[in-house]
């Protein structure tokens, strides 16, 4: 029971983690969003 607990929060704190560096990584490349709004 405990373990499926643990594994469900880490995934969580994962695909955050996750989400947050790509995004993270995409403003460094391309600068903020503001500017691609503008094609």
């Amino acid at each position: 029971m405990l373990r499926n607990v643990v594994r469900g929060i880490l995934n969580l704190v994962l695909a955050a983690a996750a989400t947050w560096l790509a995004n993270y990584l995409t403003d460094r490349i391309f600068g903020p969003e503001e500017e691609e709004l503008h094609d």
